[in-house]
């Protein structure tokens, strides 16, 4: 983990309200791993950082999608190319493929989506599947980047554009020819709850990256803690930042 000076090298409007920005260093960055987050300073009148996760990267950028929803994200999307920004990277503990696992089907809901595209870059050498949930055609994101991983279905809310409907429906309807060793998740609540339950009926392993609101990102404060299952069954509050972000679905509490 370190803090690293960056330049917003670019941005770029995905869709409505949602931005890629692109941060350059003139140093080598850490090693990053799939799954993992970096806690951006903004200047001006915010205290904290914000965490972001880790969309894309390589020895010296790494990118961003931020969806704008807040003061701090207003802020950054208000930001101009050449800006210097300092981030901490990489924090948390990221998704973990085993030797076993060689078929991975990644499933993501809306911006969801950008913390699994640096799976396949971590572990290159297996078989991805990609299910892809937006609400509506314009919403529409990330189709061709997954796409080079492997095969790629997107679904939309309201059927404006590929499959209609909820993409945990679409997914069901298709699991049992999939026949993945392991589900990578990311996206809203009621999604997740919806994988939880696959997950259970077909006795597939399933592992989620939360989006917790964090504020010091190294385990200090406290804010970020959710509720975990023990394997003694007790419930035990974790740390989004450290110990997580990523979980198992079946011990998370949603």
């Amino acid at each position: 983990m370190k803090d690293v000076l960056f330049t917003l090298a670019e941005k770029k409007l995905l869709c409505d309200g949602v931005w890629e920005f692109t941060l350059a260093s003139q140093e080598a960055l850490p090693p990053i791993r799939c799954g993992q987050f970096l806690h951006l300073k903004l200047d001006g009148a915010f205290l904290l950082r914000r965490p972001f996760c880790i969309y894309k990267y390589d020895t010296h950028s790494v990118s961003l999608v931020v969806a704008v929803v807040g003061g701090g994200t207003r802020r950054l999307a208000e930001l101009s190319a050449g800006t210097r920004l300092s981030a901490v990277l990489p924090i948390g503990n990221g998704f973990t493929l085993e030797k076993k696992h060689r078929k991975i089907l990644l499933l993501g809901g809306g911006v969801g989506c950008a913390p699994l595209a640096t799976v396949p870059v971590t572990y290159p050498d297996r078989e991805y599947v990609s299910y892809l949930g937006f609400s509506r055609a314009s919403n529409v994101m990330f189709e061709k980047e997954f796409g080079a991983f492997g095969k790629t279905v997107v679904g939309t809310d309201d059927g404006s554009y590929g499959r209609g409907g909820y993409i945990t429906d679409i997914l069901a309807a298709d699991i049992d020819a999939l026949c993945p060793d392991i589900i990578l998740t990311c996206g809203p609540t009621p999604m997740l709850k919806a994988v939880a339950r696959l997950s259970h009926q077909k006795k597939i392993p399933a592992y989620m990256s939360g989006e917790s609101h964090m504020g010091c990102g190294v385990g200090a404060c406290l804010v970020c803690t959710c509720a975990v299952k023990q394997p003694d069954g007790t419930i035990a509050n974790k740390r989004a930042c450290v110990d997580g972000p990523v979980f198992n679905l079946e011990d998370i509490l949603l």
